[in-house]
């Protein structure tokens, strides 16, 4: 009997490359890790569905040509307990309870993440296509699936075979239980020949609950014998963003010893941009078998020139020899070099709910993050589930969620280049982005005039290039805290909430940028009709926006402007505008209620609005008072109210003002 245990000598058809890998394979599946109908992105092909148990899927074909074992397979199937094989026409089903590998209970050529199982509602096998032809992977993915030993709770993993050098990769991908897993990870020839991950058959995953791929670690399995002189990089370790003033620079990069000898020196090259290849030899190594270590090339990088530039690394002999595993001895990243930048302000995009529970809890930790902070901008977009949903849902809010593939809340997206829950988001993350330098300027100011009609005068700076033919601009009109929206969920008040996309729900397109060209907008919005507040978030119910609004405050407003890559989601920066209003029409536009909070009288006060009629309404529509300004001005009575806010209308003279009063006592 052979087995093969995690950094032992192969002597099989495959052998587990040293160490792990973190995030995903060759970085090909970036997707979300949740159930299909549950956040899932499209695309994927769901193969069982539990309750399953001791049962095999029928036989799927494979997308591309592939060797097991050296030998050419062209479909699997699925076994509800962890178990793809290769052998589709054994009859030989895996236990529900998982073994030692190798193990007389599974059917030869098979790939092994025993022990995690569809054996019970809510858990799925997916499988899914990611790459172009020639580098392929065919991913099937145990997905929100039950395991016996890990009590409450979930597992993700994945097997993964990779079209050309015919990999086979286990992905730890997400666990969320009680009690440890215990799994058997690894690959069966036959059964007295396996190829396995150390600790099985009580292999404890190492991903947390995490839907990102951040937490993943994974496992490679290569085909052959493990070589003697061997060496993989691991990562270049060059930032993505380079001042021209750090000029020559080092070219870093991290390897891993994957053969059985000590590596002591190694012969590297590097290209600029395809160009000719910088040679040198790095000696003076003392890197032992499976270990990882950083090196640089002794060559630095001189004559670096401003704008986006492709660095490849190649390692071309290990102590001496040939590096014959050529589909790790080589890497690439592509590199921005500037020479001005700007302070990144992060947007931070919340979608919430006032009937959504968690999402209490969710706010409550995202204000407790930018708290003191000042380098972001927030936009709350309220949603239309769960139940009712929130009453200030519009169309755009709809668009949105759609165009981020949101189905649950709380949830957020950070510069589009994280999503997750609003309650797992950390300082750590705000640092991480807000670090990240910018190089588009945003400046600008916005008014609003008494016609109700927001203006915007923006003007983007480009420090850098950016040729993406996929640039829009967005200019969104957030109201600072509301109060009518309030339904089930405990909150009161809710901040930043989307009131209007003044460039639409899909941004208005913005040519390339070319570095030092100004580019200049003036988008305006008038508000039109009077207020109305929906009773829920259903589409029948949303503001028609051509004859009404939500707006409760007109003197509590900002606009949030922000450039983004619509196809990579990338944000570049943000930039937050509070109104101003301006001139005789900021005299006009005036609304003064005080003292706020009022106890036992409150003053209402609007210039030049002669004797205008004043309507005072609860938060459920119903009017508390019915009256008219006396040369501008109103005193009131509150004593006998109850304890809450009211909305304040003042109208007359072709102007509508709106404000809200809290009464406390």
């Amino acid at each position: 009997m052979a087995v093969v245990s995690l950094g032992a000598f192969a002597q099989t058809g495959y052998y587990v490359a040293p160490g792990t890998g973190t995030g995903n394979p060759g970085g090909l599946n970036g997707d979300a890790e949740y159930p299909p109908g549950g956040g899932l992105p499209t695309g994927w092909t769901t193969l069982l569905t539990g309750p399953q148990n001791e049962m095999w899927s029928a036989s799927q074909s494979l997308p591309f040509a592939f060797k097991f074992n050296d030998q050419d397979v062209t479909s699997y199937k699925v076994s509800a307990n962890g178990v793809v094989t290769f052998d589709v026409a054994s009859t030989t089903t895996p236990s529900a309870v998982n073994a030692d590998l190798p193990n007389s209970g599974l059917p030869n050529q098979s790939v092994c993440v025993w022990g995690v199982g569809a054996t019970a509602t809510g858990d799925y096998v997916v499988t899914k296509t990611f790459g172009t032809t020639g580098k392929r992977q065919h991913w099937i993915q145990y997905n929100s699936c039950s395991e016996a030993n890990i009590g409450t709770g979930w597992i993700y993993a994945s097997i993964v075979l990779e079209q050309g050098t015919n990999n086979i990769y286990i992905v730890d991908q997400r666990y969320n239980g009680t009690a440890a897993s215990k799994i058997s990870v690894g690959i069966q020839i036959d059964g007295s020949t396996a190829i396995k991950v150390s600790e099985t058959p009580a292999y404890g995953m190492k991903a947390v609950n995490d839907p990102t791929t951040a937490d993943n670690v994974y496992y490679t399995f290569l085909p052959g014998s493990q070589p003697a002189d061997e060496a993989g990089i691991t990562a270049l370790n060059l930032g993505n963003y380079i001042s021209v003033k750090n000029a020559p620079v080092d070219i870093a990069f991290g390897v891993i010893n994957g053969g059985t000898n000590s590596i002591t020196s190694m012969d590297v090259e590097y290209t600029v941009d395809g160009g000719a290849a910088v040679a040198g030899k790095i000696t003076g190594l003392n890197i032992a078998s499976g270990a990882k270590a950083n090196v640089s090339h002794p060559t630095k990088w001189s004559g670096v020139t401003v704008g986006s530039h492709a660095i490849a690394v190649k390692i071309v002999k290990v102590n001496g020899a040939n590096d014959t595993k050529v589909g790790n001895n080589s890497a690439s990243k592509t590199v921005i070099v500037f020479d001005k930048a700007v302070d990144r302000k992060i947007l931070n995009e919340v979608f919430s709910s006032s009937t959504c529970g968690p999402c209490t809890q969710g706010n409550i930790n995202y204000n407790n993050v930018i708290a003191n902070k000042t380098k972001h901008s927030t936009i709350k977009y309220q949603v239309y589930w769960p139940g009712t949903g929130d009453p200030y849902c519009t169309q755009e809010v709809r668009d949105r969620t759609s165009y981020y593939g949101i189905n649950t809340v709380p949830r957020m997206e950070v510069d589009g280049g994280w999503d997750g829950n609003a309650g797992s988001f950390s300082t750590g993350l705000y640092d991480d982005f807000q670090a990240k330098p910018a190089f588009v300027e945003i400046t600008g100011s916005v008014s609003l005039t008494w016609k109700n009609t927001v203006t915007l005068d923006v003007t983007l700076n480009p420090l850098l290039d950016n040729a993406s033919n996929n640039l829009k601009l967005h200019a969104v009109i957030v109201e600072g805290i509301t109060y009518a929206n309030k339904k089930s969920n405990g909150e009161t008040k809710f901040e930043k909430v989307m009131k209007k996309m003044m460039t639409g729900s899909v941004g208005q397109v913005l040519t390339p940028l070319k570095k030092d060209t100004k580019v200049t907008k003036k988008i305006a919005y008038t508000f039109n009709g009077g207020y109305r507040l929906p009773t829920d978030g259903s589409a029948a119910q949303h503001i028609n926006h051509l004859t009404e609004n939500s707006v409760e405050t007109w003197n509590d407003l900002a606009v949030v402007v922000f450039v983004q890559d619509a196809t990579t989601k990338e944000v570049l920066q943000s930039e937050t505008f509070p109104i101003a209003l301006v001139g005789t029409e900021a005299v006009e536009q005036n609304l003064n209620l005080y003292p706020n909070p009022a106890n036992s009288v409150f003053v209402v006060e609007a210039k030049e609005m002669g004797n205008a009629a004043v309507v005072v309404t609860d938060m459920q529509g119903k009017v508390v008072f019915n009256g008219n300004l006396n040369a501008g001005a109103l005193s009131m009575n509150v004593a006998d109210w109850s304890n809450g806010v009211y909305m304040v209308s003042v109208n007359g003279n072709s102007k509508n003002l709106n404000s809200k009063i809290v009464v406390r006592h």
